[in-house]
């Protein structure tokens, strides 16, 4: 395919996909990119968040996957984009009790007195589990259990 470009996406324990795509947006630092074929050759670092991807798959249906990954970088070369994540997660593996207890955690530790790194660590913590629940299907309503 002349529109599409190798893409790998691998985290600390496993690989996520390896294939050809289509497109992949990313969360970055500093906004959301979209890549396509043939994109400019670059290196960014990526923030938790969610990835979304499309593909053709071998019965020549567009799909569009999802994952929620951890910190990482993405490195751009001439058709193939390797993803390197701590974790990812594709929404339907989520563990949804794990994922609000995480949050329960976190927004205790937030209510603590805490070191200022505490503090983010707490806050990364409990960003990390909505946006889990959110892509879970089950996105936290702020009124405690259901």
């Amino acid at each position: 395919m002349g529109d599409s470009f190798h893409l790998k996406i691998l985290a600390a324990d496993k690989t996520f996909f390896d294939g050809d795509a289509i497109s992949l947006n990313i969360p970055a630092f500093d906004g959301s990119y979209q890549i396509l074929a043939h994109h400019e050759p670059v290196v960014m670092a990526l923030k938790e968040g969610v990835l979304r991807f499309r593909f053709v798959n071998d019965e020549g249906n567009e799909i569009v996957k999802t994952g929620v990954n951890g910190l990482g970088l993405v490195n751009i070369r001439k058709d193939v984009v390797m993803v390197l994540v701590d974790s990812i997660e594709a929404p339907e593996d989520i563990d949804r009790a794990r994922a609000e207890r995480a949050l329960k955690r976190a927004m205790e530790q937030l209510r603590q007195d805490q070191s200022i790194q505490e503090y983010e660590q707490s806050r990364a913590s409990m960003a990390r589990a909505m946006l889990r629940l959110s892509e879970a299907g089950n996105p936290y309503d702020g009124f405690g259990d259901k």
